[in-house]
């Protein structure tokens, strides 16, 4: 059974499409072998910086021809229509009279494995998207296709792909290699290994890593192993040096400047020291020397730029800083970073009153959002803008301001990514949540809102951290409300509000939710639980997960009662008269209405109660409660009555027990 290697050479990758490949092409040859009706024993792909490869061991030696039954006109059509018909039968197959109808029955012959080899190439080369791509002469990859080598059975296949012919070709180590005649899969990764390229992204990592741990503890805080596994294709570990004089500098910046654009592992010694060492990878190393020496230059360079950043930022003092924030824009046309920290002070204010925090609390808030944003003017910041808050922190106690003010400006920027650290202290988190809030608030009013894939200001991480720090904290929001105070700042630091900039707040609270409803979906919320929580109306994001949360743990069966009662009363009140007239008392005539009536008076009190402590699942159990009440109603009374006066109210009853359940949740959502 034949072996089938596919390899696309191509100038360097970067990181990022190498991650991109890795991700897509498993897919792209499982369905390209599904078109061609081909099944392979096993499939494997390797993504290295120069080559894209896919591997199928054991394919038959011919496809399975395609099975024809395809129904025609019915037998008394048309001659015309039966005719045609007949005509289009392909030579292999049959027409036959079944059924009062034509058909076409028959099995196309097998197709040799090597005359599929060319369509096979063509969809594998053209199946992978690149968020990024470049367009050179011969078509659009991430970077120009160089070379194209198929085999087959150890032999060189047909195909073409970026205007190049098929060979057996592949070539090595850039420096250290050169051309390499391929001798099918079996010997693939031998074959390169032996010019200098490990095409097996788990053999590079396990290389790298062997070499690290040779040199003692290392350290990856920023988690740049990854990226570096993808840079190289002959990974070779070694370590430079660096003068001890700047060990003086605070060590989160020797490790930014190490690893934040040279990708550097930091050395440290006996518990946990750093030291004056570093260690690289080198994609080949003809002369070690010299690679050391020259990367020690460069983070020479790196470490005194920092020290005299430092320097000049201190003799300036954050206080300075701040001052000059009323230089620098924001988003335009909403003013400057200084109007952006006032527009934080009155939501952070707002924050601490609505979540009870204490006057001590609230002091340490206040201060900390007048200083947040002052290390953006920095010299720091801007050789390194990775230390955004960190640097704060840094200015904030060297003047002398309290610990909670600095830890609060430091912790202000979590988290920074999806699953990152939230801030620790309250303080932190409140700072760090009107810091967002304004960021979402001002960019939905300015109509800058995510489109598709592109999100050039950040708005969904920005909505994920809110979400992340609300649900870790249970904090209360508000959030329209909150947004609504974002665009009357805008209109009182003098931007013109339009009526469509005023109507962008409930916008920014479905778009905030939204991240409420993915954070749901990773920890495992099914999506019917998620949608009917949503279909309540909350717009508290805590208040909303537990919500959800609480009907998962119900489970489908304890809520199918509710579910249908729901969907029965939704139902029938749709028949309803509109507007908002309340259920009249004195026109019930059954017993059945009256008990409705009561039971859903008690039940919305007793879901009030729950809600108000947070005991969602209680809330689900009053719930319940209704159940019983709404199905009596029905099997006794006759909802559409000839007297329009006690339809009507019966209507509308209907209409009040529905709106009680939905406080829980559309119902509807669930399956029945």
């Amino acid at each position: 059974m034949p072996d089938l290697l596919v390899e696309i050479g191509c100038e360097e990758l970067p990181a990022a499409a190498c991650r991109e490949a890795r991700a897509q092409l498993p897919g792209v040859l499982a369905g390209a072998l599904e078109r061609a009706r081909l099944t392979a024993a096993e499939t494997a792909v390797h993504v290295a910086p120069r080559r894209l490869a896919v591997i199928a061991r054991g394919l038959p030696d011919a496809a399975a021809g395609e099975r024809l039954h395809r129904r025609g006109p019915r037998l008394d059509a048309a001659e015309q229509a039966r005719a045609g018909f007949t005509r289009s039968a392909p030579p292999f197959a049959r027409v036959v009279e079944r059924e009062g109808f034509l058909w076409i029955e028959g099995e196309a012959p097998s197709t040799p494995v090597t005359e599929l080899i060319p369509a096979l190439v063509s969809e594998i080369a053209g199946g992978v998207r690149f968020r990024s791509s470049m367009r050179w002469d011969g078509g659009r990859f991430s970077r120009p296709v160089r070379w194209l080598a198929v085999c087959l059975d150890g032999a060189p296949a047909a195909g073409s792909a970026f205007g190049l012919d098929a060979g057996s070709t592949s070539r090595g180590h850039r420096v250290l290699g050169g051309p390499v005649e391929l001798s099918g899969a079996a010997a693939y990764l031998d074959e390169l290994r032996a010019s200098c390229v490990l095409a097996d992204a788990g053999e590079r990592r396990a290389a790298i890593v062997a070499g690290l741990d040779g040199l003692g503890g290392w350290d990856d805080p920023a988690g740049k192993l990854d990226e570096v596994v993808d840079l190289v294709e002959w990974p070779v570990v070694l370590a430079g040096g660096f003068d001890r004089r700047y060990l003086e500098l605070p060590e989160r910046v020797i490790v930014t400047a190490m690893q934040s654009h040279q990708r550097y592992f930091p050395l440290r010694g006996d518990g946990g020291t750093l030291e004056p060492r570093f260690a690289f990878v080198a994609n080949g190393a003809p002369d070690p020397d010299l690679i050391v020496h020259g990367n020690e230059a460069v983070l020479a360079g790196r470490l005194e730029d920092a020290a005299f950043a430092i320097g000049r930022d201190r003799e300036r003092g954050i206080e300075a800083m701040a001052e000059e924030l009323a230089r620098v824009s924001f988003l335009e046309g909403s003013g400057s970073l200084a109007d952006k920290c006032e527009r934080m002070s009155v939501l952070a204010d707002r924050l601490a009153v609505q979540n009870e925090l204490t006057p001590a609390q609230t002091a340490t808030i206040a201060r900390a959002v007048e200083l947040a944003k002052a290390d953006l003017v920095s010299g720091l910041v801007s050789e390194f803008p990775d230390l955004q808050g960190f640097a704060g922190a840094l200015y904030a106690a060297d003047a002398d301001e309290d610990a909670a003010v600095a830890e609060a400006i430091g912790e202000h920027h979590r988290p920074t990514e999806a699953g990152g650290e939230t801030p620790e202290t309250v303080a932190g988190a409140i700072v760090a949540l009107a810091d967002k809030l304004d960021t979402v608030g001002v960019a939905f009013a300015l109509g800058l809102q995510p489109t598709g894939s592109r999100d050039p200001y950040g708005l969904r991480r920005a909505a994920a951290g809110i979400v992340a720090i609300v649900l870790e904290r249970g904090l209360e929001l508000r959030l329209e409300a909150l947004f609504e105070v974002v665009i009357g700042n805008l209109d009182a630091a003098g931007t013109r509000v339009t009526r469509e900039m005023r109507e962008s707040a409930p916008r920014a609270v479905g778009f905030v939710l939204d991240r409420v409803d993915a954070a749901l979906l990773d920890e495992g919320v099914p999506v019917e639980e998620v949608r009917c929580a949503r279909g309540s109306g909350e717009d508290e994001p805590a208040a909303l997960a537990a919500l959800a949360r609480a009907l998962r743990d119900a489970g489908r069966e304890r809520l199918e009662p509710l579910r249908a009662a729901y969907a029965r009363c939704v139902r029938i009140a749709a028949s309803g008269p509109a507007g908002e007239s309340p259920v009249e008392p004195s026109a019930f005539t059954d017993p059945a209405e009256r008990e409705l009536a009561e039971a859903i008076e008690a039940v919305d009190e007793a879901i009030a109660e729950c809600v108000a402590v947070g005991d969602h699942a209680g809330a689900l159990v009053a719930a319940a409660e209704l159940v019983p009440s709404i199905n009596r109603f029905f099997e006794d009374v006759l909802v559409m009555a000839e007297d329009p006066v006690v339809r009507a109210n019966r209507l509308r009853l209907v209409g009040e027990a529905a709106s009680t359940l939905r406080t829980l949740g559309d119902f509807a959502q669930l399956p029945g």
